[in-house]
């Protein structure tokens, strides 16, 4: 099916992801492997990445060199478990080449609230005992102001200049279905100044009303049709997480050169994960 709303992932990132741009990368628990390897390969840099489960995606931003920032839940592999080697040498790194904003989901979708609500801040609940306030894992993201109401902890809004966004089913007016918990895609969608769909299927209007749209047509700036776009994790009810795959990463990035070798063998030579 075509719309005007359906186009491909390369125009997609194209048109929607300049150096330099806020970009989110959803959702919770479903990693956009077939967005971020597409940024990488055409050559994105500058970025502010906000993403609530970086997981080892996240890792293969950081190591590619294309992040300024990043603004993340967590960072590990949940396979083993085992480490994100990119984020270990960038966090222990001395010169710190790539800025870390550590927040908890619930941060991190009070701090996207915010930006849906055009407001500067969300009040939040303050975390005594944490990194989150004990360490400044937010590394500034976070403060607390008074009024005349009270004092209260805050977190800084976020307003991506894209949200891309895994959808199960999309139709061509950009309606989306999100079979799974959706965490904090909704609200990073109605912050976002562009949001792309990524759907697994594209099908009727009808369709899609009666599976339930979570994101709404009026919210979405393009469709993309990318069946397998999280692969090697897993979608609901589509396919299964590649847990090979997950320790064959982790094994190749123990080393810069590993990581080097992996990259151009699977994203940048062209051939997904």
């Amino acid at each position: 099916m075509t719309g005007r709303k359906v186009i491909g992932l390369r125009e997609a990132v194209a048109a929607h992801v300049r150096p330099g741009a806020t970009v989110y990368l959803g959702n919770f628990g479903a990693q956009l492997f077939a967005v971020g390897h597409e940024i990488i390969r055409q050559r994105r840099t500058g970025l502010h990445l906000v993403i609530g489960s970086g997981g080892i995606l996240l890792d293969q931003l950081l190591g590619a060199g294309v992040l300024a920032s990043a603004t993340f839940g967590h960072c590990w592999s949940p396979v083993g478990p085992g480490p994100t080697w990119n984020f270990r040498r960038a966090a222990e790194s001395g010169e710190r080449p790539v800025t870390l904003y550590e927040l908890s989901l619930g941060l991190l979708t009070a701090a996207l609230t915010a930006g849906a609500w055009d407001v500067p801040f969300m009040p939040v609940p303050g975390l005594p005992g944490t990194g989150y306030t004990d360490e400044n894992w937010p590394n500034g993201r976070t403060s607390r102001v008074d009024s005349v109401f009270g004092a209260a902890d805050v977190v800084a809004a976020i307003v991506p200049d894209v949200a891309f966004v895994h959808v199960d089913q999309a139709d061509a007016d950009g309606n989306g279905v999100i079979p799974g918990p959706l965490g904090e895609t909704l609200v990073a969608a109605q912050a976002a100044r562009a949001v792309v769909l990524v759907a697994e299927e594209v099908v009727d209007t009808g369709t899609a009303r009666r599976a339930g749209i979570a994101v709404p047509g009026l919210l979405t700036s393009a469709v993309v049709h990318r069946p397998g776009a999280v692969a090697p994790d897993g979608a609901i009810g589509r396919y299964e997480r590649d847990v090979a795959a997950y320790e064959r990463y982790v094994a190749r990035a123990a080393t810069p050169d590993g990581f080097a070798d992996w990259l151009a063998g699977h994203v940048t030579g062209g051939r997904d994960a």
